[in-house]
């Protein structure tokens, strides 16, 4: 984790205030607690014991009144006052512990009558005693706990600034592996080197082979080929020309809602230091420095023609990725950024709009069967008005799927939206991770509909290589010219992406050099240029396959179907690439086939070599599924092994592990799906259960090692702080509850699983059977009542004599058309299971209600709250697999209170991004 120096020192300081405060409640607690037991010791019976216990608890936790009974003269105590109002200045907020306030004053209550009743017996009283013993040892345990997490926490910040600052994205879908070496730190200088230096070869030299004319010939061979394709871009460049002249014309830019927003979009990318976020933040908390911002940002924008980055440089760093791969990022000053973010915003949203009407226009081709004309007659004789196609088929699901989730994708809808987060849930929309793990159901779900309709089945899957630092300035400054970009705002954009550069790895000295091809990374304008570019190759493709789609995430593309279709679908790409200067990775690019029959030789060498890979899966094409790669879960293994001992503290290490094996690994094995079947959760769990054991499974010949995360951290834990006995809830609870938030891969694999209850061929099966029902209904109707009067008439015209209702072959023959049972089919393969809530138990019940005693009160939003409908099935699975050794060992769910804790200090450092070793 990079934080600027300011603040670990606020948060150090903030701690050990803390710590100093709880350490004088301890002294009092024990003091107390002390007073307490010598009390109880002295008494000369058992009910007189009870009562010297009751009465010391109830002062301690805020309910002194709990404790009074005849003798202490009930009449004249203040009956409206507050139970939980203590005189005694209690140290103990109330709720916490195992006994609640009820317990309180029931067992006042039996002690009063225990006076005069015989039926309450010895046995009885030792058992509240026994009871309020525990009750007290809870309170110590409590303070205890405190005490060892607010070393935990201490820990932590000690060693915060000693982490290499090293970003990642936990959950990228690129696992290249580090090679192995015995130095980590040195690997890892080698691999950056290497690619610092393929980085710069690129970006610091003009592309050569890019002929401007050869792209504009291209361009007008694609959209000036038909009227319609004409009159769609001639609405788009209309479109695109006056939003620019109209931009450039504004009087006033920005206010202080519309920065809100462009500091929101700023905030999601990548782009920012942790520094410069906080700053951004404290703009935006005062109203009157936002508008002094927006002043500021106004006169800029005014005179944005003469715009240009400081000469002395750009500061850029390298940051390394999980999969090993560095990212080069620029850290320029935050008025450019904000300005960057808001012009970069501003555009997006136009082009998407342009490009999506461009979409909707009937120059771009639909996706259709091949239907003869005489199906489509005989079908409206024997049908009428139900021969039609309806909305409700997988053609029109394709086209839904396509427009909304992987056509622009890259683009904002609205400025509201801002730039896109890659794990961002919107309320509508699937975030970036969902949706190329949706990509992946799609697949599989069309491998299967395709072999069962015609019997094959081919994909293709690519990208490019390099495609950022590669990009060709003259490629985008042509493709944004042709599309009606006034020359003011290409003079812009040509002056954004030529930024001066300098390495802050190379100290102070430094030299600075120019950017001279490549899109800057994390810049919304850049998404804006590459979006633009590849709507080309979109628009290609779609004329090449007569409505084929192109599935596509920024530059990492797939395309499916029968191989006819996918060797044009690949010749188009071939070309486009060769036109626009691209070049496409050959590590990522692959063809699967799926055939009943050996594809033809010419069709094999048409289409590229190599497997299809995403994450750890690879697409078998013997068994039509996605399964793990094993070999390169290996290499991660190591890779994780060495993160884990770089971590010198233990929550740092639970962060990493959080992000290696609770996310990194679980994601890139994809979400299950239903097309995926419970084989693949399987899989996914095997594999899961075999790097945990890998990493710490006993070795028959050394018996000091552990078995698992929970034992390992139980171990590292003992060591360092003398803890010893520590529950398997502590690992996995939340830090609210005083918890280390371990996550758990395991629950949400398995939560799903139970709610996969049947095999794609048996929904298909089901599909089937249900076209066969309506062909049933539909024969009856005719047979009955004949054809529909103008569906007759029109026949006659043609034929003399009536026909016989169609066969069930003939009536399910186009199905991706027709049949709306086919539809539900396709829409339930690609769903993702919902995960199964565990059964309520009476026992957990009753120890949520100890949270909702708490003085610390939960919110809704806790990950264990009081209340099982706030939770989600991974926390309500956790909250009862846990709960049991939680109260044994604490008396309740939370090992300690609230306040208690720097749950501030933890909540600030989980938020900020952990930076990797190497």
């Amino acid at each position: 984790m990079a934080y600027n120096g300011a603040l670990p020192q606020t948060l150090k300081s903030i701690t050990a205030t803390k710590i100093t405060e709880l350490a004088k409640q301890r002294a009092l607690f024990d003091e107390r607690k002390n007073e307490i037991l010598s009390a109880a010791n002295a008494a000369p019976d058992l009910r007189t014991r009870a009562h010297a216990l009751l009465d010391g608890l109830s002062r301690l936790k805020g309910y002194p009144k709990d404790a009074l009974d005849k003798d202490d003269m009930d009449l004249d105590v203040d009956s409206s006052g507050s139970d939980s109002e203590s005189e005694t200045g209690d140290i103990y907020s109330p709720g916490m512990g195992q006994l609640y306030h009820a317990d309180h004053t029931n067992i006042r209550r039996f002690l009063l009558q225990g006076r005069y009743d015989a039926s309450i017996s010895e046995t009885t009283i030792n058992d509240w005693i026994a009871q309020l013993e525990n009750e007290l040892r809870y309170l110590e345990l409590k303070h205890e706990h405190a005490d060892f997490y607010s070393k935990l926490v201490t820990e932590w910040l000690v060693h915060l600034d000693q982490r290499t600052t090293l970003q990642t994205s936990d959950d990228t879908d690129d696992t290249t592996s580090n090679k192995s070496a015995t130095s980590f730190e040195n690997v890892g200088r080698a691999e950056m080197h290497e690619q610092r230096a393929t980085w710069e070869s690129l970006v610091f030299s003009p592309a050569t082979a890019v002929n401007y004319g050869k792209i504009h010939d291209y361009l007008d061979n694609l959209f000036t080929k038909t009227k319609l394709s004409r009159e769609a871009l001639k609405l788009l460049r209309e479109s695109i020309q006056k939003f620019g002249t109209d931009l450039a014309a504004k009087q006033e830019w920005l206010d202080v809602n519309e920065l809100t927003w462009v500091s929101k979009a700023l905030m999601k990318t990548d782009l920012l230091s942790n520094e410069k976020t906080t700053i951004l933040k404290e703009f935006m908390r005062n109203k009157e420095v936002l508008q002094e911002v927006a002043d500021v940002l106004n006169m800029r924008l005014a005179s944005l023609e003469s715009w240009k980055w400081d000469e002395q440089g750009i500061p850029v760093e390298m940051r390394r990725q999980l999969n090993g791969k560095y990212r080069v990022f620029m850290d320029e000053d935050l008025l450019d950024s904000l300005l960057l973010q808001y012009l970069g915003t501003t555009w997006a949203v136009k082009l998407r709009k342009v490009f999506e009407n461009f979409l909707h226009s009937h120059a771009w081709l639909e996706l259709r069967e091949d239907i003869p004309a005489e199906y489509t007659k005989r079908r409206k004789y024997f049908l009428g008005a139900r021969a039609a196609p309806g909305l409700q088929t997988v053609n029109e699901l394709r086209k839904q799927t396509y427009e909304e989730e992987y056509f622009m994708s890259q683009l904002p809808t609205s400025t509201d939206e801002g730039a896109r987060k890659y794990d961002d849930d919107g309320p509508q929309t699937k975030n970036a991770l969902q949706t190329k793990h949706s990509l992946l159901h799609l697949l599989i779900t069309e491998s299967i509909i395709h072999k069962t309709q015609r019997g094959e089945f081919t994909a293709v899957r690519s990208d490019f290589q390099w495609f950022g630092p590669s990009m060709p300035h003259p490629t985008i400054l042509t493709v944004m010219g042709y599309f009606g970009v006034p020359e003011m705002w290409l003079n812009f954009f040509r002056i954004f992406l030529e930024a001066p550069l300098r390495f802050v790895q190379d100290g102070p000295d430094a030299p600075v050099q120019v950017r001279r091809r490549g899109l800057p990374m994390s810049h919304t304008l850049s998404d804006c240029f590459g979006e633009s570019v590849l709507f080309c190759m979109d628009y290609a493709v779609n004329q090449a396959t007569d409505g084929a789609f192109l599935y596509r995430l920024h530059d990492d593309f797939w395309f499916w179907g029968t191989e006819n279709c996918c060797v044009k679908g690949w010749n188009s790409m071939s070309e486009f690439a060769s036109v626009m200067g691209l070049t496409f990775n050959q590590e990522k690019t692959g063809t699967v086939r799926m055939t009943n029959s050996e594809p033809t030789e010419t069709k094999a060498k048409a289409l590229p070599v190599g497997d299809i890979r995403w994450g750890f899966l690879v697409l078998d094409a013997k068994q039509e599924r996605f399964i793990i790669d094993q070999k390169q879960v290996d290499q991660h293994i190591e890779e994780l092994s060495r993160q884990l001992a770089s971590c010198k503290s233990v929550f740092a290490w639970v962060q990493a592990w959080n992000g290696y094996f609770g996310r990194f690994f679980a994601n890139n094995f994809a979400r299950p799906a239903m097309c995926f079947g419970r084989d693949h959760i399987d899989m996914a769990i095997s594999t899961l259960s075999r790097i945990e054991r890998t990493l710490f499974g006993k070795d028959s010949s050394d018996t000091s090692q552990t078995s698992g995360v929970a034992d390992y951290l139980r171990s590292m834990i003992a060591d360092r702080f003398n803890i010893h006995g520590l529950p398997d809830g502590f690992f996995y609870y939340p830090a609210e509850l005083g918890g280390l938030g371990l996550l758990n891969p395991y629950i949400r694999l398995l939560s799903m699983r139970e709610n996969i209850k049947q095999t794609a061929r048996r929904r298909l099966q089901k599909a089937s059977l249900s076209d066969e029902r309506s062909y049933r209904l539909a024969k009856n109707n005719f047979e009955k009542n004949g054809p529909e009067y103008g569906a007759a008439v029109a026949w006659r015209k043609e034929q003399d004599e009536s026909l016989p209702f169609m066969s069930l072959y003939e009536y399910t023959k186009y199905p991706e058309t027709y049949s709306s049972a086919l539809h539900e089919a396709y829409k339930d393969l690609t769903e993702v299971p919902e995960e199964k809530n565990v059964a309520a138990t009476a026992a957990f019940v009753k120890s949520q209600a100890g949270l909702r005693n708490s003085s610390g009160k939960l919110s809704k939003k806790s990950a264990i709250s009081a209340n099982s409908r706030h939770m989600t099935p991974y926390w309500r699975w956790v909250g009862e697999l846990y709960h049991g050794e939680m109260v044994r060992t604490y008396g309740s769910l939370a090992a300690v209170n609230r306040e208690f804790m720097p749950l501030g200090v933890v909540k600030t450092l989980q938020e900020g991004k952990f930076r990797w070793q190497g």
